[in-house]
Order: structure tokens, then sequence, then C-alpha cells
């Protein structure tokens, strides 16, 4: 039995429990990066034939080795409960470390520059930045907010659904679907865009239709905002990173109520990501503080 047979038996046994996106990269890694073993008897590749094409890769980085490795052993996972292997050979394999790159988020000035200069373009782009800074929901979830999910009287937002160049579908994690406040200084956004006459979704196109994806935000609006305003580029997801730092290092709510604020599984994600930033920055703290006076 081939290789490439238990390679497309794996995606076949498991493309209805994925998200279209994770299916969409685990073919693409089984199309372009097995090439070495995908005619050859599942049977006979050995660990030291894993590890001589493991070092070979240099053009990714460990997050992506460790997914490629990742699909490798649920391809060998799946011969071997077939019983056509007697072990998998990613038992001898030692998947490499990964850290996640340290966030950057924007500073307050940053965010009233951008704010402030976004008004010269389409107010949808405005809404898209007033959605992302004041409420820290993923860019998914902002373009898929629909006008039923907003409660303008009692001032909350419910998330249910994310938006992709896959389609719609519901949020990353079960934790992912919650109402969140609507501040102050987000309501007259989303007033403003509330009294547009669009059907369904809050944020719609020319066609009134719902954006694919964030596409043209970051293309048309977002990368040229920046270069005029001299400001390092980043993804606009980090207006999520940017509203989750300021909530906690103005102490405007807890790490345990940012998680779920933040739709987190759980809120170890907080202090790995965010608490450890704040941390990092103890070189503004005001030394000057008398502690027991």
């Amino acid at each position: 039995m081939t290789f490439q047979k238990y390679a497309d038996l794996y995606i076949q046994l498991n493309e209805d429990d994925w998200k279209p996106s994770y299916l969409d990269k685990n073919k693409g890694i089984i199309l372009q990066r097995f090439d070495d073993f995908k005619d050859r008897n599942i049977n006979d590749i050995k660990a030291s034939d894993i590890k001589l094409w493991y070092k070979q890769i240099d053009d990714v980085g460990n997050k992506s080795k460790r997914n490629y490795l990742s699909v490798l052993k649920g391809i060998f996972d799946i011969a071997l409960h077939d019983e056509i292997i007697q072990k998998n050979p990613m038992i001898h394999v030692k998947f490499p470390k990964y850290h996640a790159p340290r966030i950057d988020p924007f500073s307050s000035d940053d965010v009233k520059m951008i704010l402030n200069a976004a008004k010269d373009f389409n107010f949808n782009f405005v809404y898209f930045l007033a959605m992302g800074f004041f409420t820290g929901m993923r860019t998914g979830e902002i373009i898929s907010l629909k006008r039923s999910e907003v409660d303008l009287q009692n001032r909350v937002i419910s998330i249910r659904s994310t938006r992709s160049r896959f389609g719609e579908g519901i949020p990353k994690t079960f934790g992912s679907k919650r109402d969140i406040p609507i501040i102050d200084a987000l309501y007259p956004y989303i007033l403003k865009m509330y009294q547009k006459e669009n059907d369904t979704y809050l944020l719609t196109n020319q066609y009134n239709h719902p954006y694919r994806d964030t596409h043209v935000f970051c293309v048309y609006w977002w990368k040229p905002l920046l270069q005029k305003l001299g400001i390092m580029y980043r993804r606009p997801y980090n207006m999520r990173h940017t509203f989750a730092t300021n909530m906690l290092y103005r102490e405007l709510c807890s790490p345990v109520e940012l998680s779920q604020y933040l739709g987190h599984s759980s809120v170890q994600m907080i202090y790995d990501v965010y608490v450890s930033y704040i941390q990092g920055h103890f070189s503004k703290f005001d030394k000057s503080i008398s502690v027991y006076s």
C-alpha cells in the first residue's frame, strides 16, 4: 500500500470534521511537501527516512515544520490502525520547538492617529477599525456580524459566526460564541452603521453583500493608512492584541474576564500572551512610588 493511498485516506476520513481552512491547509501540505514518500510503500518508510527528509526543509520556520510532521503522524496512524504497519515511525521523530512571536500592539497614540486619519476613508473601514479597537473581536467575526446580533437597547453584541475566504462558519472555539458589551466609545459607530439599509449583515459592500474576507480592507485602506502615518505595519488582527493589552494594562478587567471577552477557550492564553507582554515592560514602571505609605 502506497503512502499516497493513506495520505488520501487521511483527508477523506477527516474532511467532514475539519474546518474548511484547516482542510485546505492539510491538502496543500500533502500536495506540496511529501513527494519523497508518495509512491513508496508506506511499510518501507522508516524514521531515518523522515529525519533525512526533514533536514532538507529550509524554506519555512518551525511552526510550519511542526504542521508537516503532525500531518505525517496522522497519515501513519491510519496505516497503524489498519495494521498495515507495526508501529508509527513518527514516535522516533522529534518535533521542533516553536514559540509564538511576541505580540506588538499599537500604542494609544497610534490608535488615536489611526482612527482620526481613517475619517478620510470609506466609513465601512472606519467602522471596521472601531470594532477592532473597541471590542477585540477577530476580524472574521466583525465582517460576519448580523443586524439581529446587535442589541442597541441593551448595548450588547452576540458573536455567533465568522467569515473567511472559505465561507461562513462557527467561531474558532466553543468559547468564541459570546456576548460582549457595546462601550460608549463604540456606540456612535455601530449606531451609524445600523442606520444603513442593510438587509442581514451590518457591514456590506456596494452590492449589499457581506465581505468575503478582510482582503479589501487590508490592501486598499489599512496598509496605505499606516504608510501615510509612518506607523510600522502590523496585520489588522493586531487591533485585537491592542485592545487586550490595554484592557489589562489599565486594569479595566481581570485576566479571567478578558478571556471571556475575547472568546478564548481558557484563561491560559491570556497569561501566556498578554500578561507576559505587560510584565516585560517594567522599564516604564514608576520607580518613585511608595508602596506602604
